[in-house]
């Protein structure tokens, strides 16, 4: 492929936020291709993110050909005010132009309109499909997150005890649903709990009403409440907390369309580091430990009490638990697969 200037209207000012440098710009810079995010010039491809205006008279009279880098199930709200109100609510703060209209339809319509959509998930693809059959599945890439390998069993007992959460605060709230197992797993352990995160959020869309996520996880966590730390979210945070770690947690609010629907990456992070982990029974997160041949799925309250004890008390089974998980990164998840299939979704729009 020639080397290309890529249109980009990217999440992030700097290009720097995760959704940004995991995917298109860890592709074009591995590729040597130049991302330009002044739109009004001469490009070969556009790539629109999902803080694109998707009414922009910018891309309707634009002559090269538009992928939407769709990476979220917005496709699936969780009701139909709540899609109404987020439609409201980006076109009265100027992040969306055109008719007020619920924000899945703004979705669909774009999806129609775009050469190609790409997506994070098999699941997201099944309901983004009838809306563009030309749909490509890509993950993040993790490369700037060391690959750690795991310690020998004989070596875990030298370990503190401690378990690490890693995300955006957007998708703390899962662990209201383990609280009561965490208290449990620290009266018989001597327990920490690390959660990897920005120290602040916004309530509303990520800018208004900043609070304090520590305070957040105090009121769901109350029983443990003296446990917590809040470490802020870096590459080298991650990885230095993930080396005193145990074993790694996603609990998820399943009841939540865009969490249930969201892809696999935490888990492979947490494989990537080095750690076992336990997790909601979420599609993707099913999907993956059944290939991978791993016990990371957790249906009910007694699993996330039983999967703790044998990760926390039992080395080599732990042990087996990462080996099995990085087994499973070497074979699926590695830069070649990745920036394969970014070159042939870009390529698919090229002719």
């Amino acid at each position: 492929m020639k080397k290309l200037k890529v249109g980009y209207w990217p999440l992030s000012r700097d290009l720097k936020s995760a959704g940004d440098r995991r995917r298109l710009v860890f592709w074009a810079q591995a590729r040597g291709h130049e991302i330009i995010t002044d739109l009004s010039r001469t490009v070969d491809v556009i790539v629109a993110s999902e803080k694109t205006d998707l009414n922009s008279s910018i891309l309707s009279k634009k002559k090269s050909p538009i992928i939407f880098d769709l990476v979220d199930a917005y496709l699936s709200p969780l009701n139909d005010f709540d899609d109404l109100a987020r439609g409201v609510a980006k076109k009265f703060s100027g992040q969306i132009s055109g008719e007020l209209k619920p924000f899945s339809k703004h979705v669909k319509d774009f999806c129609l309109q775009s050469d190609a959509v790409v997506c994070s998930s098999v699941e997201q693809e099944e309901v983004i499909s009838p809306y563009n059959a030309n749909t490509h599945i890509i993950l993040d890439s993790h490369d700037e997150i060391p690959f750690i390998e795991p310690l020998q069993p004989n070596h875990v007992k030298y370990r503190e005890l401690r378990i690490l959460w890693e995300g955006q605060p957007a998708t703390i709230r899962g662990v209201r649903q383990v609280s009561s197992i965490l208290a449990q797993l620290a009266i018989t352990n001597r327990l920490h709990f690390d959660f990897v995160t920005d120290e602040k959020y916004f309530q509303f869309l990520g800018k208004h009403f900043e609070r304090s996520t520590l305070a957040l996880l105090r009121r769901d966590l109350k029983e443990v409440h003296d446990k917590i730390s809040i470490i802020p979210w870096s590459p080298n945070n991650l990885f230095e907390t993930a080396t005193k770690s145990s074993v790694a947690m996603i609990p998820i609010d399943l009841s939540v369309p865009m969490q249930r629907l969201k892809p696999e990456n935490r888990l492979l992070i947490m494989w990537r580091l080095g750690l076992p982990c336990l997790c909601s029974p979420s599609p993707a997160y099913i999907r993956v430990s059944d290939v991978a041949g791993v016990s990371s799925i957790c249906e009910n309250q007694k699993d996330w009490y039983a999967k703790f004890s044998n990760l926390l008390n039992e080395p080599n089974f732990a042990y087996e638990e990462i080996v099995r998980g990085q087994d499973y990164l070497h074979m699926h998840h590695n830069r070649n697969t990745l920036l394969r299939k970014w070159d042939y979704a870009i390529e698919s729009v090229m002719g």
